[in-house]
């Protein structure tokens, strides 16, 4: 019983510690350097594309990540939709805690690569 005991609180630990972690906020876009710029001159260094390979690939990336933005504020308008006034309130004081941890990751990470 005590082995049951100690397996179940360390499942209940790892998802309640996993939880914030997979629910933080994702990398959002750099302006200086767009996701897809990013991957394109990933993808051209690691297959060598040519130019127009490059350039059909961005276009690619770029309309797919309208896309998902479309299908992200979807899913947010139709959460919220379903949410109480409170609850909208606190959903919303809960994405700007963890905007707020983001800009603090990113900022710690900005002066480590600046160090280096």
């Amino acid at each position: 019983m005590k082995k049951i005991t100690t397996v179940a609180l360390a499942l209940v630990t790892g998802v309640a510690l996993a939880g914030p972690v997979m629910a933080g906020p994702k990398p959002g876009p750099n302006p200086d350097r767009p996701h897809a710029e990013r991957m394109v001159e990933h993808m051209a260094r690691e297959l060598d594309l040519n130019a127009d390979q490059q350039a059909r690939i961005k276009t690619i990336m770029e309309e797919q990540g309208q896309k998902m933005r479309a299908l992200h504020d979807e899913t947010q308008s139709r959460i919220e939709a379903v949410l109480t006034p409170e609850q909208r309130e606190k959903a919303e004081e809960m994405r700007e805690k963890r905007r707020e941890k983001w800009e603090e990751r990113k900022e710690k990470m900005q002066e480590r690569r600046g160090k280096e």
